[in-house]
């Protein structure tokens, strides 16, 4: 059996990074499985991180969604991704040095496992929904309170809450922390050129001291050698 992603060590992403992730994202897949059948799901979610050790997700779903019409087996899985780009092997340093290098795609994502619980309440609802109002909303802009009458509790009739308590979770950055930091240094300004704050601030912060810190093991490692 085959349980949560494969992760090379080096792209492995700690708690800390995996919650920081989770306080971020907008939305993610949420799959779950239903006797044979998988279905899936993009929603928006609100990461709470006080319950337990990991914490959980809420969201809500359409009523007439088969995937919380059908009863749920198992634990759900929510799928979250961060920043991402190609990555070309041209004009890079390693590139002009030997030539061994090819295209691949950087990215991060979270896989989140959990229990799987449905609120058919709508004081529940309500508050999730204005949870991620208020996460979105520019302060004053507009709030659940604001439209006219019942109109807020005969479209909350419609939805569903969904919460999603976790009770693991693993993180994956391939962020090219296992190239050459001077190809690092050009893909942070090609990233910064093209308008990729994220990825090249990821790259910065994280994958060019990772780079770093590998290329001096290394070149220690064959001193020795020598030695």
């Amino acid at each position: 059996m085959i349980d949560g992603m494969y992760i090379p060590q080096h792209f492995a992403m700690g708690d800390d990074e995996i919650r920081t992730l989770l306080a971020g994202v907008g939305a993610a897949d949420l799959v779950t499985r239903h006797g044979d059948d998988l279905e899936a799901t993009y929603l928006p979610f609100v990461y709470d991180p006080s319950p337990g050790p990991y914490g959980r997700l809420i969201a809500h779903a359409q009523r007439n969604n088969p995937q919380v019409r059908e009863p749920i087996t198992g634990e759900g899985l929510v799928i979250a991704h961060g920043t991402e780009h190609y990555l070309s092997p041209a004009g890079l340093p390693s590139t002009a040095e030997h030539g061994r290098a090819v295209p691949t795609w950087d990215y991060v994502t979270v896989h989140v496992r959990g229990e799987v619980r449905l609120h058919d309440d709508p004081d529940w609802t309500r508050r999730a929904v204005t949870v991620l109002t208020e996460r979105h909303e520019p302060a004053g802009e507009w709030t659940v309170q604001d439209p006219p009458g019942d109109f807020v509790d005969r479209m909350l009739r419609a939805v569903i809450g969904v919460e999603l308590v976790i009770t693991g979770w693993s993180g994956k950055a391939k962020m090219a922390q296992n190239k050459a930091p001077d190809d690092l240094v050009v893909l942070i300004d090609r990233l910064r050129t093209a308008g990729d704050t994220e990825g090249a601030d990821y790259l910065a912060r994280v994958s060019l001291p990772a780079a770093t810190a590998r290329a001096e093991l290394v070149a220690d490692v064959r001193t020795r050698g020598r030695g």
